[in-house]
């Protein structure tokens, strides 16, 4: 923890203990608790990110463009060195640990990260049969039966970071977020981007490491 934050911490306990009551047993707080990346960024010069693999592609997205421009520019904004594209198809699962493969796709470049990953997309119409309490003059508790239709839509994703140098993983992490609307017209590329936003809060907390609230407590004994 650096000097400065040390100082801000210092500053926000001793603010908390002059508002508070001197009955009180305890304070809470709510502090900023970084966490460690499980990868050290610095080391790489550069991120290219590839293609990924898809099993069962959906019929009316083209999802591996989706993914990779959405993670070229996202990560751009929080990767020091350079974000780049790399068309890299992966027609088979196995390539994506296959060490040969991305040794010399990186061709010696020094550096460089592979961001890659498979991944699958899924919509699904639900219905539920759901009670509904209406009041009437001479049932005034009585129930009706009505039919709720949500869209739900699944993404399920593997995203790896693979070390061009060495052609192996440095981090791997599954993934499954999803989410419904009322609305069963919802476009496919308007859930994926949602998806994503969520996704990228966890991926980069791991990747890059991010400030997150936490309550902490100071017991009076």
């Amino acid at each position: 923890m650096s000097v400065f934050r040390r100082a801000s911490f210092l500053t926000l306990i001793l603010a908390c203990l002059a508002a508070c009551s001197l009955d009180s047993p305890y304070v809470r707080l709510r502090v900023e608790a970084p966490s460690i990346p499980s990868v050290k960024m610095s080391a790489y010069r550069e991120i290219a990110v590839a293609d990924f693999f898809l099993a069962e592609p959906p019929p009316d997205l083209n999802l591996n463009r989706e993914l990779t421009d959405y993670f070229k520019t996202e990560v751009g904004f929080r990767f020091k060195g350079t974000v780049s594209r790399r068309s890299l198809p992966l027609d088979k699962e196995e390539k994506l640990k296959d060490e040969a493969f991305w040794k010399e796709a990186a061709a010696g470049a020094p550096g460089l990260l592979f961001l890659t990953g498979k991944a699958g997309l899924e919509q699904e119409l639900r219905k539920a049969l759901l009670d509904k309490s209406s009041q009437g003059l001479e049932e005034p508790f009585a129930k009706e039966k009505a039919w709720d239709e949500r869209k739900n839509f699944t993404l399920q994703i593997t995203l790896f970071l693979i070390d061009g140098g060495t052609g192996r993983p440095v981090f791997d992490k599954e993934y499954k977020e999803t989410i419904n609307y009322t609305n069963t017209k919802q476009p496919i590329g308007f859930a994926l981007f949602d998806l994503l936003q969520q996704l990228k809060l966890k991926f980069f907390r791991s990747v890059f490491g991010t400030d997150r609230l936490q309550e902490r407590y100071i017991i009076f004994r």
